[in-house]
């Protein structure tokens, strides 16, 4: 069963967070032979379509069990001020017998700056 952890975020903003996966017995998790995945979406009955895939990466070594996940400024200012979900996947496999594991899941509250010095327009969703 995935972490739930509601994150926030400023429009043009960077944002980055590092986890470190642990096994049910508390050692550090061994993630080779994974790659990770994270995906933004509007609700969760949204169509994968719709979805705005983000960075994420296993660190080098993945004996480590550490995964940074990242938005650019650029990608922050394009997402609307409102709420979203995310979720972030350890994939292990080839697309035709992929294992998915849903580690980290969560609401995305997106808002303006409060410093409202953005390079940009800020987006509002009606």
């Amino acid at each position: 069963m995935a972490h739930y952890e509601d994150l926030s975020v400023d429009q043009g903003a960077s944002v980055r967070y590092r986890l470190q996966l642990l096994s049910p017995d508390g050692s550090i998790r061994d993630l080779s032979d994974f790659r990770v995945r994270g995906t933004i979406n509007r609700s969760q009955y949204a169509d994968s379509s719709e979805a705005t895939y983000f960075l994420a990466n296993i660190d080098a070594p993945p004996e480590k069990g550490i995964i940074d996940i990242s938005l650019s400024p650029k990608e922050t200012e394009g997402l609307l001020r409102r709420r979203y979900i995310y979720d972030v996947e350890l994939v292990k496999g080839d697309s035709d017998s992929e294992i998915v594991e849903r580690i980290l899941e969560g609401n995305l509250l997106v808002s303006r700056s409060p410093r409202g010095t953005g390079s940009g327009t800020p987006r509002i969703d009606n």
